[in-house]
């Protein structure tokens, strides 16, 4: 069995350690017993699913069937997004909205990848919506600001300002000032266009 961690913000640590000291329990015991308890709080989709059956609206199989075509259709949009990545005039850069994204570094098993995104042009165009099964990215802001819709939510950051993009979360990104510049790590690495 492979022992993973979890990495808590350092109140979260103090606070379990301090509860440790007072019960006697350890930090294992109490994050197993949180985790348990928030895994077993069913999702609003699943709510709804089982509200829907219920009342006789669809079947079980209705909706397997349902959310198997809408990832089949998902994974054609993100491959389309993904395939909308126009190769730029240098090896390993590539042209997706107001972006010129250069491939800094990948690792030779894949793993790892470092991108840098800088302005093309000034019309300010983001990325076409993308969602990355498998990839988990991290950016951080540069210089200037960017807006970054992830999942359905826009927001915008400046320099030194860190953008966390887990697996299956649809996102894209624009410029928003002619010297925005953003470096983004991909584990594992995304492949552009054709």
């Amino acid at each position: 069995m492979k022992i993973q961690h979890l990495v808590l913000d350092d109140d979260v640590h103090r606070a379990l350690k301090a509860w440790k000291q007072k019960t006697g329990v350890t930090v294992k015991e109490i994050g197993n017993s949180a985790l348990r308890a928030a895994l077993s709080v069913p999702t609003k989709e699943e709510l709804l699913v089982e509200k829907l059956v219920a009342m006789g609206k669809i079947t079980r199989e209705d909706y397997e069937r349902a959310v198997a075509e809408a990832e089949k259709e998902a994974k054609a949009i993100r491959k389309k997004a993904l395939e909308a990545a126009v190769p730029g005039r240098a090896p390993k850069t590539w042209k997706m909205g107001s972006w010129t994204i250069e491939e800094l570094y990948r690792s030779p098993d894949r793993g790892l990848q470092v991108l840098e995104l800088r302005p093309r042009n000034a019309k300010k165009e983001s990325t076409p919506l993308v969602v990355h099964d498998e990839t988990h990215a991290h950016a951080v802001v540069l210089e200037g600001k960017v807006q970054m819709e992830i999942d359905g939510r826009l927001q915008e950051f400046g320099p030194g300002e860190q953008i966390d993009v887990p697996p299956g979360t649809p996102h894209a990104v624009a410029p928003l000032t002619r010297n925005a510049r953003l470096v983004v790590i991909a584990t594992p690495a995304v492949e552009f266009g054709s």
